[in-house]
């Protein structure tokens, strides 16, 4: 009787410990997904503010011009804000391993 009740138990607590990884696992996930909303609402705020600015130096009907010097000015800042950040993540880790 004792040996069942310690397979019984042992079951329940890898099953207990499985349960808690899988929390932990969507908690992270969740805050990851949160994270995201954010960032994407504060890139459609500096999308509504470049238009802005843009639309301030030219004409209403200039479309075409002002939607590839928008499109210049965004991948300019993607690509800076990109390689800044991967320079960041590499020092860091090389922080981490020394």
């Amino acid at each position: 009787m004792d040996q069942d009740q310690a397979t019984k138990q042992s079951i329940w607590d890898k099953a207990h410990h499985k349960a808690q990884d899988h929390a932990k696992v969507a908690i992270s996930q969740t805050l990851g997904f949160i994270s995201s909303a954010f960032v994407l609402i504060a890139a459609l705020a500096w999308n509504d503010a470049i238009r802005g600015l843009i639309t301030m130096y030219f004409k209403e009907n200039s479309g075409l011009v002002s939607q590839f010097l928008y499109a210049v000015i965004v991948t300019l800042i993607a690509v800076i804000v990109t390689t800044r950040l991967s320079k960041l993540g590499e020092k860091l880790k090389s922080e981490q391993t020394q």
